[in-house]
């Protein structure tokens, strides 16, 4: 199961969130769009990825597009997921096969490709993951407000 970054660290995802703004004559409807980061529940999971999934401010729920992305080598993805012949191919952005995508998510990950060139975004990423994952293992810590309340 995929979870939103922004579920455990919104305050930190809505500023550290990459976003591209299409300006209105382009192919692409003119439109605020967010690259969302989510990563993997599984404590098992150390797949070192990441699912991005394309929104846009004005479009409600709509999902542009998902993308898969991982840093690892193509010999890590076949190590770690052996018997799937594509698991190489996790090292470049891919479309995902299993999530939403729209007529444009083809151009959504021509810019997540881009976007991937500054090192200091994938570095971002990967940061994101750590933090993702030591949350995981981490008691949830419930406030005594909180606790007061469920027993009222």
């Amino acid at each position: 199961m995929m979870l939103a970054f922004y579920s455990r660290f919104g305050e930190l995802a809505f500023k550290e969130t990459r976003s591209v703004t299409i300006p209105a004559g382009n192919p692409v409807p003119a439109d605020d769009y967010g690259f969302l980061e989510y990563y993997c529940t599984d404590e098992n999971c150390d797949c070192h990825r990441v699912i991005i999934r394309v929104v846009g401010r004005l479009s409600g729920d709509k999902v542009w597009a998902t993308i898969s992305y991982g840093w690892k080598s193509a010999a890590f993805y076949r190590k770690w997921s052996p018997g799937v012949d594509y698991a190489g191919e996790w090292i470049r952005p891919t479309l995902d096969p299993l999530n939403p995508q729209s007529e444009h998510a083809e151009d959504f990950l021509a810019f997540f490709g881009q976007m991937i060139q500054d090192k200091t975004y994938v570095d971002r990423l990967k940061r994101h993951y750590k933090m993702f994952r030591n949350s995981q293992s981490q008691p949830r810590r419930v406030s005594a407000k909180r606790l007061t309340s469920m027993h009222e």
